[in-house]
C-alpha cells in the first residue's frame, strides 16, 4: 500500500468519491422504488394500491440496431437487435411511447383499448385483453442510474488499488467498457428486484443466464487486457 503512487492515490480518491456521493445519491430514489414496491404488493394482496386509467393502443413499431464490438485481440463482431415500441393515448389525448417486450407488442394492436396503471400519476403498466407490460418507475430508473455509477465508480478504486498502470486512452476506455458491461445486467435485476420483486419463471432463468454470459464474456475480455503486465 505505501509503494503506490500519487497518481495511484489520485485515482483511489477519485473513485472513492465517485462511489460515495452515488450510493448517497441513491438512498432517495432507493426509499421511493420501495414505497413503490409497497404498492404492488398492496395491489397484489389486499386491495388495489395502484390507480387505472382507460386508454388506448394509438401506434406500434419495430426497428433495429447495430452494434460493432471489438475484443482485446482486434476481433470484430457485429449484433443486429430488434427493437419494439408501443404508443398509447390516455384520456387527456397525451400519447407515450415505451419500448415493450416482443410478446406484448404480438398482443397489442392498433386502436386496441387498454387499461392504464398509475403510480403518483405515472403510467408503470399497460394492460390489454391478452397480456401486459410493466415499467419501471421513474424512481426506480433513476435508482439504476446512480447504482451504475456506483459501479463505475468501485471499478476506478479497484483500478488505483490494484493495477493503476497507464497504458494509453484507447486501453482505458477498453477497460472500462468492458467493466461497465460487467454491471449492466446485474443493475438492471436488482432495480427491477427491487420494483416488482423477483418474478420466479422462464424470464428469471433467462436474465440470470444472460447476467452469467454477460460477466463471463466482459471479465474474460477485461482479464485478456491485463495479459504480459
Amino acid at each position: 500500500m505505501c509503494g503506490r503512487s500519487l497518481p495511484q492515490w489520485i485515482v483511489v480518491a477519485l473513485g472513492l468519491g465517485v462511489l460515495v456521493i452515488a450510493l448517497a445519491s441513491a438512498a432517495g430514489p432507493y426509499r421511493q422504488t420501495r414505497e413503490f414496491r409497497a404498492a404492488v404488493g398492496c395491489g397484489a394482496s389486499a386491495g388495489d394500491c395502484l390507480a387505472s386509467e382507460r386508454g388506448s393502443i394509438a401506434e406500434r413499431r419495430t426497428y433495429t440496431t447495430t452494434t460493432t464490438e471489438t475484443d482485446s485481440n482486434g476481433h470484430m463482431s457485429t449484433t443486429t437487435t430488434t427493437h419494439y415500441e408501443v404508443t398509447w393515448q390516455r384520456t387527456d389525448g397525451s400519447r407515450q411511447t415505451c419500448e415493450v417486450s416482443s410478446s406484448f407488442y404480438g398482443k397489442a394492436r392498433e386502436g386496441q383499448p387498454a387499461t392504464l396503471r398509475l403510480w403518483r400519476g405515472e403510467v408503470v403498466g399497460v394492460e390489454v385483453t391478452d397480456g401486459s407490460e410493466w415499467f419501471l418507475p421513474k424512481s426506480g430508473k433513476t435508482l439504476g442510474y446512480w447504482l451504475f455509477l456506483a459501479f463505475f465508480g468501485l471499478g476506478v478504486l479497484l483500478w488505483g488499488l490494484l493495477f493503476g498502470w497507464w497504458d494509453g486512452l484507447f486501453m482505458l476506455a477498453f477497460r472500462t467498457f468492458a467493466w461497465m458491461f460487467i454491471g449492466f445486467v446485474p443493475v438492471g435485476m436488482t432495480t427491477d428486484a427491487l420494483a416488482y420483486g423477483l418474478r420466479p419463471g422462464v424470464g428469471l432463468g433467462i436474465e440470470i443466464a444472460l447476467g452469467v454470459l454477460c460477466i463471463g464474456v466482459a471479465g474474460w475480455i477485461l482479464i485478456g487486457s491485463l495479459d504480459g503486465r
